[in-house]
């Protein structure tokens, strides 16, 4: 596996399986409430996510020139998805007490192969730690081009929004408890018109790409 992984609490799915490319990047997610930063001077949520220059691998070095694909927000984590070539980056940068970034970052790296077009994936996430206190599942996929909407439906019938920008897409899906099943994926444009779909009420599997919905 080209990649690495840092985290704090356990692994859950794949990030961007396309094509005949298959490589896995696994997000952990922090167990633990936000601490105050223990940073002389502010950092955003950029600065915190150390984002690599080089990585060295089994026959040479590789070289990152990354570029913000796609980032989500909420009060106490952004989610920021980065890309440099067929690279990829998901980095999860925690705020803490103080509203500085710092005090808890997972990063991710790994490799896709870039789909376009009408692609709609479903490519994985991360499910909440036992006892959090808000609990959420991340889902990440490739947006088709034309898609002004994403939804995302989970096995309990709960209808979630996401983020979507320069091709991909990210949706924290509220789970209560225990990690809920996504069942369905759908991409509208925006006349609401469904482009592509994917759909499974046994559950997706990380991995799923859709075919484009016929007009």
């Amino acid at each position: 596996m080209n990649g690495f992984s840092l985290s704090r609490w356990g692994i859950f799915g794949t990030l961007l399986v396309a094509a005949v490319v298959a490589v896995a990047v696994f997000v952990g997610r922090a167990s633990a409430r936000p601490t105050p930063t223990t940073t002389p001077e502010p950092i955003s949520a950029i600065e915190a996510c150390h984002l690599p220059a080089t990585d060295v691998k089994a026959g040479g070095t590789l070289s990152y020139s990354w570029q913000l694909a796609i980032r989500l927000d909420s009060p106490e984590v952004s989610e920021l998805f980065f890309t440099s070539g067929s690279d990829s980056l998901l980095c999860e940068a925690w705020r803490g007490t103080d509203g500085n970034y710092g005090s808890s970052t997972i990063t991710s790296v790994g490799r896709f192969e870039p789909l376009s077009g009408a692609a709609l994936t479903y490519d994985g996430g991360s499910e909440s730690a036992p006892g959090e206190t808000w609990p959420s599942q991340l889902v990440i996929g490739q947006a088709p081009s034309s898609a002004a909407s994403i939804e995302v439906v989970t096995a309990d019938a709960e209808r979630h929004g996401s983020t979507i920008g320069n091709g991909f897409y990210l949706a924290w899906v509220s789970t209560g408890n225990q990690p809920s099943k996504v069942v369905e994926i759908v991409a509208r444009d925006s006349t609401g018109t469904i482009i592509a779909r994917l759909a499974d009420p046994s559950g997706l599997q990380p991995g799923a790409s859709a075919v484009p919905a016929s007009r």
